[in-house]
């Protein structure tokens, strides 16, 4: 029997569960939708089954995934909604209760868990190889199958990956190829990175192991056209600090900021090491090379609130911990391997995107979404970026609207980088419900174009993916 979930802030308003699987064949439109506009937005997040075991502090990252699909054709948006049936969510549902401890903490799991996997598959969801993959940092891919959103099973390319794969993955839409990694692939932890790619098809091309500085946790990663970037920032994890007791996460400045430089087609003897002041990041907007140096845009900031210092105090604001939009760049024939930053703007945003067909080459338009003030905190405006003109252009929603990830569709036919739509969900706190909005990528400022209207509230989420109906 599944007990009333605790009066927990990231188990109540906008991020609640939903309890519920849905099928919507027809949603209603206010607006005009885009007759050049064809194909499937999915998205990612977590909404729990059931409540955590008691004594226990949840989180919103440890939520089960939770896929929403929206197709769009002959005039018509439907929806679906199904959890990913993991091994975990299979066995807690035969139980009736929660059985892992918060993020899978042996300490707090009840001993039915202890042969299971952990793995919530609840951050992303993207397509390679004709498979669509529903990620988590912390565990293999999941495959789910397309428009039905059944479960396939955890893929892990013919047994040669048996660790975490990133929720992150870049693709080059130039080769084909998926390009990935896992952080403490060695165990919990652990320094060691795993490096891997996969061909157009699906093929595992390359599996190799680097040594970071430290162990950290590392979320997201930069991708040019020529080489892969691991950044790893004072985020460090920690066993023995765990079995003491204090936090397995930590923050801890001092460390400082290390960016290991690989070429896409190097092995572990290549690796490079570039270094600054403490940074953190969450996303990424886009990386490229540009001669001897390498860029990438981010949603970037100089310290983190998501996890406490040693001594127990959190980052406050005057420290930085609010991400704004910036470069960091690396020059291959600097040898004093330092990493370069320059700031674009000073409005709070994150989940920043691109048009992918963009990804790991240079690129002119970004899409985030933010908060003005230099606290980060219910993200209710989208934000279109210029990054040849430095201009911004907002759409703000208003007093009790929040909005989620921006994502980029091309519309039939596109012409350029910016020739599309901005698809994302937005949550009206006044009536509890979400709504599906659709801009004009090239106009965002002028409101949307369409807004499908849902007949509940959808918990807020992490990330997704545009699939064009041809692909």
């Amino acid at each position: 029997m599944t007990k009333p979930f605790p009066n927990d802030p990231f188990l109540t308003g906008f991020m609640a569960p939903s309890g519920i699987e849905c099928d919507a064949p027809d949603l209603v439109i206010e607006g005009e939708l885009p007759k050049d506009l064809i194909g499937t937005y999915y998205r990612n997040g977590p909404d729990p089954l059931h409540p955590p075991r008691e004594g226990d502090t949840y989180h919103w990252f440890d939520g089960d995934g939770m896929i929403q699909c929206f197709h769009f054709e002959n005039d018509r948006i439907s929806w679906r909604n199904r959890w990913v049936r993991s091994e975990k969510l299979m066995a807690e549902m035969e139980a009736g209760e929660r059985l892992f401890g918060v993020f899978g903490n042996p300490m707090m799991n009840d001993p039915r868990a202890n042969e299971l996997k952990y793995n919530t598959a609840n951050t992303n969801i993207v397509q390679h190889g004709g498979k669509m993959l529903a990620l988590m940092e912390g565990a293999l891919p999941t495959e789910i199958k397309h428009r039905t959103l059944e479960t396939v099973g955890e893929l892990d390319y013919g047994g040669q990956i048996d660790g975490p794969v990133t929720a992150h993955p870049k693709f080059d839409v130039h080769t084909g190829e998926m390009i990935f990694f896992g952080y403490s692939a060695k165990g919990p932890g652990s320094n060691a990175i795993r490096y891997n790619v996969a061909d157009k098809d699906g093929n595992l091309t390359k599996n190799l192991f680097i040594e970071a500085p430290y162990s950290a946790m590392v979320h997201d990663f930069f991708v040019t056209e020529t080489h892969v970037i691991f950044p790893i920032f004072p985020l460090t994890t920690d066993l023995e600090r765990a079995f003491k007791g204090e936090p397995m996460l930590a923050w801890e400045p001092d460390k400082g900021t290390h960016f290991g430089v690989l070429p896409r087609d190097g092995s572990e003897a290549d690796i490079r090491w570039f270094n600054c002041e403490a940074k953190f990041m969450f996303h990424m907007m886009n990386a490229w090379t540009d001669g001897t140096k390498l860029h990438a845009d981010v949603t970037g900031s100089n310290a983190t609130q998501f996890a406490p210092k040693l001594d127990g105090t959190m980052a406050d604001v005057e420290e930085g911990v609010a991400p704004t939009f910036r470069r960091w760049s690396v020059d291959l024939s600097d040898n004093t391997n330092s990493i370069q930053e320059e700031l674009f703007d000073d409005m709070a945003c994150e989940f920043p995107r691109t048009n992918d067909d963009y990804s790991t080459r240079p690129y002119r338009h970004g899409y985030a979404v933010g908060t003005v003030g230099k606290k980060l905190e219910n993200f209710d405006t989208l934000i279109h970026y210029d990054t040849q003109t430095g201009g911004r252009k907002t759409f703000n929603l208003g007093e009790g609207r929040m909005v989620g990830e921006p994502v980029f569709a091309a519309r039939e036919g596109s012409k350029g980088e910016d020739d599309g739509y901005v698809i994302m969900l937005a949550y009206d706190q006044p009536t509890d419900k979400s709504e599906l909005m659709i801009f004009d990528a090239k106009e965002i400022d002028q409101g949307p174009v369409a807004t499908a209207k849902l007949p509940l509230r959808i918990p807020a989420g992490f990330h997704g993916n545009w699939v064009p109906l041809a692909a």
